[in-house]
């Protein structure tokens, strides 16, 4: 009897710690993926940012679509 409550025990806290991991790993992908989204969309003119790095800063698109009307000449 007292090696089934030994195995149980082991077994609970195998469980636990899978899924605790299964977590941690989910959380991780999904910024590592939202990540890869943002860049792709800079990369491909969707987004429009001003600086670089962790100064990096995201154009709301009234400052985006003003910076194209100071451009043009009447």
């Amino acid at each position: 009897m007292e090696v089934w409550i030994n195995e149980l025990w082991l077994l609970g806290t195998a469980i636990i710690f899978t899924v605790l991991g299964m977590s941690f790993g989910k959380q991780c992908f999904a910024m590592e993926l939202t990540e890869a989204v943002i860049d792709s969309l800079i990369e491909q003119g969707y987004i429009k940012v001003k600086g670089e790095g962790k100064n990096m800063v995201i154009l709301t698109w009234q400052e985006w679509c003003n910076d194209q009307d100071s451009g043009k000449t009447s």
